[in-house]
């Protein structure tokens, strides 16, 4: 199905299961799911979306369209600037050069999913490393004591630390400035002491943060759009 709303052609996919409502997903920013039970007729089925051309309109615009990787022309690792460069190749790899700063990445493909998929693998020992260095550092100067350390690949989410004391960090936060770096494995730590985000944990955060207040402002407004994959 298609629908052009807001000057936009958008492309509705049709999934009929067993259900007793009609619900709308994005899929991509001009690309929605719309789930129904089998038997509701066509008509039905227009005038909802009809129904909906608000919230569509409203929302389109809040999800991010991923750029071309190839595109890409440079990478910045804890405010290190990095030059990006592709070619094609038999094999996968990576390699990070210090001097001159640049990436070298050879794929087999390069398309965007290719490359995304080839730098999330061979990214995280490097953001696995830094991490754990700063982790490693920061509990030593503040006394925290860390369980186990996990790095992933997350949307939207920075961190998390677990009711057991795990720490699991999302591997792309090496690619924002140094201070917002520490922020991020700070605010995971002092976790570590209050589960919760009362009153009690901003404030012993500001003790080992004191800008905390900018740096959560500056992940609200920037953060996902620093991720790459």
């Amino acid at each position: 199905m298609k629908l052009i709303l807001d000057s936009h052609p958008f492309t509705i996919t049709l999934k009929r299961q067993i259900s007793s409502s009609l619900s709308l997903r994005f899929l991509s920013r001009y690309h929605l799911e719309l789930r129904c039970p089998y038997l509701v007729p066509t008509p039905v089925l227009s005038r909802f979306l009809l129904s909906h051309q608000k919230w569509i309109i409203k929302n389109y615009q809040k999800i991010k369209i991923k750029k071309s990787v190839v595109s890409i022309s440079s990478l910045s690792i804890l405010g290190q600037k990095y030059k990006l460069s592709f070619s094609l190749s038999q094999r996968d790899s990576l390699v990070i050069f210090d001097s001159p700063p640049h990436i070298n990445i050879l794929a087999t493909s390069l398309s965007s999913s290719h490359l995304r998929s080839l730098i999330d693998k061979k990214m995280r020992p490097t953001a696995q490393k830094l991490i754990k260095q700063e982790v490693a550092r920061l509990s030593q100067l503040h006394s925290f004591e860390v369980g186990r350390i996990s790095i992933k690949n997350q949307k939207s989410r920075f961190g998390s630390c677990s009711s057991q004391g795990n720490l699991n960090f999302n591997w792309q936060i090496i690619l924002f400035p140094p201070q917002i770096f520490t922020h991020i494995i700070l605010h995971e730590l002092t976790h570590l002491s209050i589960k919760n985000h009362s009153s009690k944990f901003w404030n012993q955060l500001a003790l080992y943060d004191p800008n905390w207040r900018s740096h959560r402002l500056w992940l609200k407004k920037e953060g996902t759009q620093h991720f790459i994959v």
